[in-house]
């Protein structure tokens, strides 16, 4: 970082100098032909970068270089560890451990030098390029000029436009989510140990132990499989076997089976799993509506079905209370990816930006668009993001326009401490040193599934080692070591809460 500061400061300090002996000797303006002023500073190229996620942080380290300033703009102060997000619900791994501040992954940097911004991206004026900039409540817009602008802001919760969801529900998207979720999940269990202890009546305390998650993809079986897990280890541990055996876990899918992305095979395996570990799977199950304290299931039906189809699938509804549901159903685009769609032409309602081969957002000169807020034709994942994110930093460090190709590894998902299922590419490092795992066996004509104890370990190693930091794989060692021998993190987060009058006298 010196060196780098030295080698841009020595030609700055060597044309004042000259400067200041030719302002001396002469005031004849022919000497500029001979000694040209310093470039100003708007002569370097102002790159900016939405977005502090796999695509963000992939593309601030590989586009640095001489003659460019870097800027970072987020309104959350850290990178979000999310493969381990659902652990952090339920206290295998605390918060601390899955964020890494940004301010600390720029400084421990060794190939670029950025700029960090704690904003909210408002707007995006393509033809002014210029980013309107939010940085707290009763704070005028700020204006941020760019000759390059990465967008990678991601995605936010898709509601489907359910009644009840976005007021009610509880999300896993951010790391204020988990914050939320697990602090629910405790306040939940006191209470309705409280109200066993008190006589009160077993609906309540029913619906206090019931877990509803919306949505079977990867997140969604992730987090079901951990709060077994919570429930048989801490749980019947702290809390007595009678709220651990009345304590319910649902997972809802509209789909005819959970974990799409995956082959039926394995998908069918991970059901089977999390049903031997008391998880109620519901597939084709459409949730309708959600309140406070319940939600309404129905039937799910295919696009093409007819009048009398959907009178008999709502006539079927049925509503149950619940202590928490937990919305992991899908993604949608951002406001601020919303209004740029709009003012291209790309669409009132685009679910992303549209992109060429490239990556760079139709209609905008000098835009990039990676990760989940891109038409990529890829799926939202980490490892997408993280690929499209080194490719657009190179392709802005060497003026380079080779087009984008995405190199699938494989997927991982994690099934409960000790189980997993992997799904590789054969020529993948991974699949080459457990080709010779007693539980592997072939899905589809390209591809290799690693199940059991194996893919846990594959599972927990692959993520490890994308950890940015020592101090944060420190940190994950120490909460996986201290979960197995101790048992999860049951201190309920430090939220704001509205005091009772008799508390506040």
């Amino acid at each position: 970082m010196l060196r780098l500061a030295a080698t841009r400061a020595a030609p700055v300090i060597a044309t004042g100098a000259v400067g200041a002996w030719a302002a001396v000797t002469t005031s004849n303006d022919d000497w500029d032909e001979y000694f040209p002023p310093a470039p100003a500073s708007t002569d370097r190229e102002r790159i900016v970068i939405l977005g502090s996620g796999w695509a963000g942080l992939n593309a601030m380290k590989k586009c640095g270089g001489e003659g460019k300033d870097i800027t970072i703009v987020s309104p959350r102060p850290h990178f979000l560890y999310t493969p381990l997000l659902a652990g952090s619900a339920v206290g295998t791994t605390t918060l601390r451990s899955v964020c890494e501040p940004i301010r600390a992954v720029i400084e421990n940097s060794w190939t670029t030098d950025a700029k960090f911004i704690r904003a909210d991206a408002r707007a995006i004026d393509a033809a002014k390029k210029t980013v309107s900039l939010k940085t707290g409540d009763g704070d005028k817009n700020l204006e941020l000029p760019y000759d390059k602008l990465v967008i990678a802001v991601g995605a936010q919760p898709n509601t489907f436009g359910i009644p009840g969801v976005q007021e009610n529900a509880l999300f896993l998207k951010e790391a204020e989510d988990s914050a939320k979720l697990h602090a629910r999940l405790l306040s939940n269990l006191e209470r309705a140990s409280a109200a066993l202890a008190c006589g009160e009546c077993n609906q309540v305390v029913d619906a206090l132990l019931t877990v509803v998650v919306v949505g079977g993809g990867p997140t969604g079986v992730e987090l079901c499989a951990e709060l077994a897990d919570f429930r048989k280890d801490d749980i019947a541990r702290r809390y007595g076997d009678e709220i651990a055996d009345r304590f319910r876990i649902v997972l809802a899918e509209a789909m005819p089976r959970v974990l799409g992305p995956f082959d039926p095979q394995l998908a069918d395996l991970a059901r089977t799993h999390l049903e031997t570990r008391g998880v109620e799977v519901r597939e084709k199950c459409a949730v309708t509506g959600v309140t406070a304290d319940a939600v309404t299931y129905q039937p799910s039906l295919p696009r093409s079905a007819t009048a009398e189809q959907r009178l008999q699938a709502a006539a079927e509804a049925k509503t149950e209370k619940v202590g928490a549901l937990v919305w992991a159903a899908g993604i949608g685009a951002r406001p601020v990816v919303k209004k740029l769609a709009q003012q291209l032409g790309q669409g009132e309602n685009a679910r992303g930006l549209k992109v060429d081969d490239r990556l760079q957002v139709l209609g905008a000169d000098g835009v990039f668009a990676i990760g989940d807020c891109a038409l990529s034709g890829n799926a939202p994942t980490a490892q997408v993001a993280a690929q499209q994110g080194k490719y657009v930093g190179r392709a802005i460090r060497d003026r380079s326009d080779k087009p984008f190709e995405y190199k699938h590894a494989g997927s991982l998902c994690c099934l409960g401490f000790g189980n997993a299922i992997a799904q590789l590419q054969p020529q993948h490092q991974a699949w080459r040193s457990l080709h010779s795992a007693a539980n592997t066996k072939v899905v589809g004509e390209d591809q290799r599934a690693v199940t059991g104890a194996p893919a846990f370990a594959l599972w927990r190693g692959m993520y490890f080692t994308q950890l940015l930091s020592p101090s944060t794989r420190w940190s994950v060692s120490a909460d996986w070591i201290r979960t197995s021998l101790k048992g999860r993190d049951v201190n309920e987060p430090v939220l704001k809460r509205t005091m009772t009058p008799a508390e506040s006298e």
